[in-house]
């Protein structure tokens, strides 16, 4: 999402959740990513995110693909249990949500 309007439209719930825990602030003005649980956070930093340049967009030259052997939750509950809470964070219902500014 672009900003926080935008993010609150679409996720009510889950805007307030942010509201509530972190206040209002600068960080609102700034994009804010969801993932709908911890194996689709983990799933973008392989292929998108931290680990990309290993994973994304490889040739295996007919080698099995590693990220079809990987688990992704296991990865994702390791992911939370040692991000930068400045700007990572998991809502009630499991959702993540993570800023570029920080909160």
């Amino acid at each position: 999402y672009n900003d926080f309007d935008e993010f609150k439209e679409r996720q009510p719930q889950l805007a307030a959740e942010l509201l509530e825990t972190f206040g209002k602030g600068e960080w609102q003005d700034n994009a804010l990513y969801v993932y709908d649980d911890v194996e689709d956070f983990a799933d973008y930093e392989l292929t998108e995110g931290w680990y990309a340049n290993s994973f994304s967009n490889q040739d295996y030259n007919g080698a099995p693909d590693p990220l079809d052997f990987i688990d992704l939750r296991a990865l994702g509950a390791e992911l939370v249990s040692t991000w930068d809470e400045s700007c990572h964070y998991q809502a009630n219902g499991g959702k993540i949500v993570t800023t570029d500014y920080g909160w």
